[in-house]
């Protein structure tokens, strides 16, 4: 009878003392996983960024203008470093590709207010970024870390609507060039 009373005040003992160690173990088993993850939706950025390109080629500008936007990498990464940097550079190809478009207007004084709002949100995303991966490390700080992962999910939103407003800018540009024409 008493063997049963012990077992059954150990059991819980050690369903916490098994979760417990579950927890300490997760994080690095799990890095690998949540970095291949991050690599391949990055992949897929460069591919529609790469799709973009073969629209600018072919002069399709709708084509071109909805790969752009879904060029855009705005995940939260939580394990590499240098994936940050990779999109940083990645998303300045893209904005350079949307000034390019801008700059083949002819005859327009061009002010894409929407540009600079979208390189300004990408910053403030580049610096948050940086220190959310600083804070990862550091257990004790999890409250500035899930702060950070929601200003960072909001960053993305507005980078979204940014986008939106500079594309139909750019929409509004090359319409009235060929009613022009």
């Amino acid at each position: 009878m008493s063997n049963e009373i012990a077992a059954l005040l150990l059991i819980p003992f050690a369903l916490a003392l098994v979760v417990g160690l579950l927890a300490l173990l997760a994080p690095p088993l799990l890095a690998p996983v949540v970095g291949v993850i991050e690599r391949a939706r990055f992949q897929h950025a460069l591919a529609r960024a790469a799709r973009a390109d073969s629209y600018l080629a072919a002069r399709h500008l709708d084509g071109a203008l909805r790969e752009l936007r879904a060029a855009f990498c705005l995940q939260v990464v939580r394990g590499d470093r240098r994936l940050v940097d990779q999109i940083v550079r990645h998303h300045d190809g893209l904005l350079s590709r949307f000034l390019t478009l801008a700059d083949d207007v002819p005859h327009q004084r061009v002010r894409l207010f929407a540009l600079k709002k979208v390189d300004r949100l990408l910053d403030r995303r580049r610096d948050m970024q940086r220190q959310y991966l600083q804070l990862q490390r550091q257990w004790w700080r999890d409250a500035n870390r899930l702060r950070l992962e929601r200003e960072l999910h909001r960053n993305a939103i507005e980078v979204r609507l940014a986008l939106q407003e500079l594309i139909a800018d750019l929409q509004v540009l090359t319409q009235r060039t060929a009613a022009v024409h």
